[in-house]
């Protein structure tokens, strides 16, 4: 027979434990890799593994029976009380904040640990290393300070790797004058990092010429770029400026560069060589001091092995090349954007929306957004016009959003069903709930109690929700 021993709780309660669990649990939490601190329900030090003491410096045998304060600076104390009196109370489920200690960033979880009774029996404090996270962070807001663009520029939002590694290329290039090449997908949002590189360079006081190459019809390609003498076609009764006389001292922005023309190719590797313009009909050369930014959605390499493209114009354009990568690989930027398009919205609209439901959050992160940006935009438009409260919920997303999370995501969990397939209201809320959970339950990395916060229920009712879905 296994032996127990009788421990009597803050509240009073006489509690039997096996006498040998204490030390195996001791042995996995002084494993982990995370900082873990156990205060009782008097704030009382009762535990710090050797992860903690290393990221705190200090001696786990010197605080323990200490108030939970000690551990924390002198001016915290008040604070400390106050969180771990919250705790307590019910009236917070968790705090999370991060913290500097010598040089290195630590995010700090607080949760409340309670008998299965509904006790407090006190507050567990989890330490995490956010260093990296944070100086990305950090190194991400300080390159948009440098460039004036603050957190956001003409609806470009992104704090991902990514972006940042966009920022950092466009914060080397705004000053220079050399040629850029920005490749992407459509909707990514190539035209927002010309006009960043633009604004961030010394033509800045002049507007950026921009020109669609895919919207020119052929026959004007030449005369819209380029310009005409007066008499050089029937119609032509005066001269006229090409738009790279326009963009002289500034900058031009050629959009979906792969689709010009051939004759418009030669014409403007002239340009980028001589730094001249010849306008249809004339012979006069021009002078102009261009800079040139390019963009395409094409494989340019590839449409030169096809003939289609100069090989020239090509490596003339491709001094330097900016990609631009799609929504779909950078996922830590969705709900950001969609937040910043609400707030747009919103005002514009004059609707009283401000967040998103924990349901059409999981439904925006699953979707792949074959559209970029772009169709996150048009998403979260049609989202706000169609709200009749203050967030958006799954059913005022698109209807491929919900098909594309009920077809594909968790396909073998019991209790899915397929949103497109006919069903009543009441199944479809469910799995809209069961969804939500699923969600909640990834991004807190299966910790129910944090899970529980995300949703803004008690950890009683989602294990409840929880055992429900296990039956169906």
């Amino acid at each position: 027979m296994l032996p127990f021993r009788n421990v009597n709780s803050s509240y009073g309660e006489t509690v039997s434990i096996r006498a040998d669990i204490p030390s195996f649990y001791q042995a996995i939490l002084e494993s982990m890799g995370e900082g873990i601190i156990f205060a009782d329900a008097n704030g009382i030090l009762v535990f710090i593994n050797n992860t903690a003491e290393k990221i705190r410096g200090i001696t786990a045998a010197n605080f323990i029976g200490r108030n939970l304060s000690a551990i924390h600076s002198p001016n915290s104390a008040d604070r400390i009380d106050t969180l771990l009196e919250n705790l307590k109370n019910g009236s917070i489920s968790h705090s999370r904040r991060v913290i500097e200690v010598k040089g290195k960033y630590f995010e700090n979880s607080y949760y409340p640990i309670r008998h299965p009774g509904g006790s407090f029996l006190g507050t567990l404090l989890v330490s995490r290393d956010v260093t990296e996270k944070q100086r990305l962070k950090e190194e991400n807001q300080a390159l948009r300070e440098n460039m004036n663009l603050g957190s956001r520029f003409d609806g470009f939002v992104g704090a991902s790797t990514a972006m940042l590694k966009v920022f950092r290329t466009i914060n080397v290039v705004a000053p220079l004058d050399s040629t850029v090449l920005i490749t992407g997908e459509s909707g990514t949002g190539k035209e927002l990092v010309a006009a960043a590189i633009h604004k961030n360079s010394k033509r800045s006081l002049k507007q950026m010429i921009t020109v669609n190459c895919a919207a020119l019809p052929e026959n004007l390609v030449e005369s819209e770029l380029f310009g005409y003498g007066r008499g050089a076609f029937t119609g032509a009764v005066a001269s006229h400026r090409g738009k790279f006389e326009q963009a002289d001292g500034s900058t031009i922005f050629l959009d979906e560069i792969g689709d010009l023309p051939a004759n418009a190719q030669a014409k403007l590797l002239r340009i980028l060589q001589d730094k001249v313009v010849v306008r249809l009909g004339s012979e006069k050369q021009i002078k102009v001091d261009v800079r040139i930014i390019a963009a395409t959605n094409q494989n340019l390499k590839m449409r030169v092995a096809q003939g289609r493209f100069r090989e020239d114009l090509f490596y003339r354009l491709n001094v330097i090349s900016i990609q631009v990568p799609p929504l779909r690989e950078r996922s830590e930027d969705i709900l950001p954007l969609a937040e910043f398009f609400i707030s747009r919205f919103a005002q514009s609209m004059t609707k009283p929306v401000v967040g998103i439901s924990e349901g059409a959050r999981s439904l925006l992160l699953s979707h792949d957004y074959p559209g970029n940006v772009r169709e996150l935009e048009n998403a979260i438009e049609r989202s706000v016009a169609l709200s009749q409260g203050t967030s958006i919920d799954p059913q005022d997303l698109p209807s491929d959003f919900v098909a594309a999370k009920s077809n594909g995501d968790q396909p073998g969990h019991p209790g899915a069903t397929s949103i497109g397939s006919t069903c009543d209201l009441s199944h479809a809320r469910d799995n809209f709930e069961q969804l939500a959970i699923l969600d909640a339950l990834t991004r807190s990395n299966g910790r129910k109690a944090e899970a529980a916060a995300l949703l803004n229920i008690s950890r009683k009712t989602l294990w409840q929700k929880m055992k429900q879905m296990d039956k169906k």
